[in-house]
């Protein structure tokens, strides 16, 4: 009797160890697919991002990690409908993911759905209030609707909690630029260029300043710089629009530009 029991555990431990290790390479693999994901987003090769993630998800369909990372990488391509998707699938295996609400914000705004993003953003603070990201697009979204104090006081909030955030200095500094705040504008922008020396974005914002205190050559440099580090059409538009109203300025022709 014995001996049948101690051949009945050993079956049955060597059905748990069979198990085991058939769980195991899933979880490795599921992983190594996250970690390969991870850095082909880093050199922002979103294609393969993509790739892995979606392996990920096949291995794991009812984690919110892959889903969520793979919804960043639809963002970072600019298919903001997929990365929607892919937040809101997060979203739903993990209803308190604060991060994936913070990101869908973010999608939601390009897509021209503040009011979702607004809403999005309130509920990851309520989940998390000291998740600084949410915050900043929280500041964001108010600067794309030109409430710029509720901006200001959401992205002090962020730089509180993160002062090493340097899109949470940019967008502070526009905001202060659309209130006539110039000085504080400049410090803001300085600070986010010194902490991302290759942040577009912040050589134009800082280039409008420069260009209403008319310091023209100031305003030409940041202009000149913002077009050799952006692709951005957009954002190559407002600094080509800068350098056009310099040379009228320098001209003596009026002013036409506007915010």
């Amino acid at each position: 009797m014995v001996g049948m029991k101690k051949g009945i555990f050993a079956v049955l431990f060597a059905v748990v160890i069979a198990v085991a290790l058939l769980l195991l390479p899933a979880c490795d693999s599921v992983q190594s697919r996250l970690a390969k994901g991870d850095a082909f987003a880093r050199q922002s090769q979103w294609d393969s991002a993509i790739a892995e993630y979606t392996q990920a998800i096949k291995l794991a369909p009812k984690q919110a990690l892959p889903y969520y990372k793979r919804g960043i990488a639809y963002k970072g391509k600019g298919q903001f409908d997929l990365a929607i998707a892919d937040f809101t699938r997060a979203i739903e295996i993990a209803p308190n993911m604060a991060e994936a609400l913070s990101e869908r914000a973010v999608a939601y705004g390009n897509t021209g759905q503040l009011q979702a993003a607004l809403a999005d953003l309130d509920n990851a603070i309520k989940i998390n209030p000291r998740l600084a990201i949410a915050y900043s697009n929280r500041g964001a979204a108010y600067i794309s609707l030109r409430k710029y104090e509720l901006a200001i006081a959401d992205l002090s909030s962020a730089i509180g909690l993160d002062p090493y955030m340097a899109q949470a200095y940019s967008n502070r500094g526009w905001a202060y630029y659309n209130v006539e705040y110039y000085e504080s504008a400049l410090k803001d922008l300085d600070a986010a260029i010194t902490l991302d020396p290759k942040m577009a974005i912040a050589y134009c914002n800082r280039g409008w300043v420069n260009y209403a205190k008319k310091k023209y050559e100031l305003a030409l440099a940041d202009f000149q710089k913002t077009l050799e580090l952006t692709r951005d059409p957009v954002l190559k538009q407002a600094a080509e629009f800068g350098i056009q109203g310099i040379k009228a300025a320098e001209q003596g022709v009026p002013d036409t530009t506007s915010k």
